[in-house]
């Protein structure tokens, strides 16, 4: 049974409770009733309104035991209702003005969350929902981690999976590829500007990362391999030697520039409003061990996962609208050219050309749907059919004809 660690008083009969067990733990809003019961908070008890007023009434960075609140804003906001549970967090509009979103399970730290949010801050970075402010809990041994984030609420938002997907799907139905194509080139903007502001956190890769991402990725084809009932994995397990040869490239990129990236880079982290286009959710990939979410990446390892996202929107875009074949390649392509050559040129236009490594692009796409694969096969077996039909997409891509 989980057993209660620490507990942060919110004021207002709420606090938060930190719950510890053998995966880590969870941190728990907790209001307590009318009849004095004391359960977890759902939206509409007001726990969220009570950490946005906590945080409201903070300068800077103030430490409570264990707790550590960051403020960025006096700004408060009343009226909850949800916005929805994933796997780690479920999100709270309050007011329409802000958007808390409460981990559900405490990963162990250090979190990279805080300090690129910081980062990309100083730097001016208007390309991200504003964080209004964080809440971060220091675990028995002294690492910290995410517990609770408050950030600007952008009205009638929609992610990638969502607004990219529909912006396919009317390309492709229309044999008109600009507004997809005009979406592509905002995105590769947005992703340059995101890696510009980050270029103070740059470093040299050493021997030592180069062989540890491509061990990383080996192990990811081994265990790719061992999944049983899946078109990708039987593929794999055929050309298992052209997939290792392409991740082998990753173990040559020591002495290449390295950046604090955002870790978990496709389409569903960037969001489409009336303002335009946002990246979200700095946490960095949840599957990996807390030093690798926190340790410098090659740019091309965002890149990557943007452009290989962009090819499984052609998928789902496939998979849910009768759609003519030879439309979705073209509009495929095309949009993830778009991508590649806003993000590129926009990146030497800001003086950052060095960040990008070419060469690494094909290896970490390769090893992004190898991770697809496994996730399907372990969380989410109905999304199996997008990386099975993207590796084989993408090894023809290196085929010769």
């Amino acid at each position: 049974m989980p057993e209660e660690t620490d507990v942060l008083d919110l004021g207002e009969r709420h606090w938060l409770q930190i719950l510890a067990d053998h995966d880590g733990g969870t941190a728990e809003p907790m209001v307590l009733g009318p009849a004095g019961d004391r359960r977890r908070a759902r939206p509409g008890d007001g726990a969220a309104e009570a950490l946005i007023a906590t945080l409201a009434g903070v300068d800077g960075a103030v430490s409570r035991g264990r707790f550590t609140l960051r403020s960025w804003t006096k700004r408060t906001a009343v009226g909850e209702r949800p916005v929805g549970v994933d796997q780690t967090n479920e999100s709270v509009i309050v007011g329409d003005a802000a958007v808390v979103k409460w981990s559900r399970r405490l990963h162990p730290g250090p979190h990279p969350a805080p300090r690129r949010i910081a980062v990309l801050r100083a730097r001016g970075f208007a390309g991200m929902p504003q964080p209004w402010g964080q809440l971060t809990w220091r675990a028995p041994d002294g690492c910290e981690t995410l517990v609770a984030s408050v950030d600007e609420y952008l009205p009638g938002a929609a992610d990638g999976w969502t607004w990219a997907v529909d912006a396919f799907t009317a390309a492709a139905r229309a044999r008109g590829r600009e507004p997809a194509v005009s979406a592509a080139t905002d995105v590769g903007h947005l992703v340059a500007e995101l890696h510009a502001a980050l270029a103070d956190t740059a470093s040299t890769a050493s021997a030592a990362d180069a062989r540890r991402w491509r061990a990383d990725a080996r192990a990811a084809v081994e265990a790719a391999c061992a999944v049983g009932d899946s078109a990708g994995a039987a593929l794999l397990r055929d050309r298992r030697h052209d997939v290792e040869t392409a991740v082998d490239g990753l173990g040559e990129l020591a002495g290449t520039p390295v950046i604090e990236g955002h870790g978990d880079l496709h389409v569903g982290q960037i969001l489409r409003s009336a303002g335009g286009f946002h990246v979200t959710d700095f946490d960095g990939n949840p599957v990996l061990p807390a030093e690798q979410r926190m340790a410098p990446i090659p740019a091309a390892a965002d890149v990557a996962g943007m452009v290989q996202s962009l090819a499984h929107v052609a998928v789902v875009a496939a998979r849910h609208a009768d759609l003519d074949p030879a439309a979705v390649a073209a509009v495929d392509s095309a949009v993830r050219a778009a991508f590649l050559g806003a993000y590129t040129s926009r990146l030497a236009g800001l003086g950052r050309a060095a960040l990008y490594v070419p060469e690494a692009l094909y290896p970490f796409r390769v090893q992004q749907v190898l991770r697809e694969i496994l996730y399907a096969a372990q969380y989410l077996p109905r999304w199996m059919y997008v990386p099975d039909a993207a590796l084989p997409a993408l090894l023809a891509e290196r085929t010769p004809a």
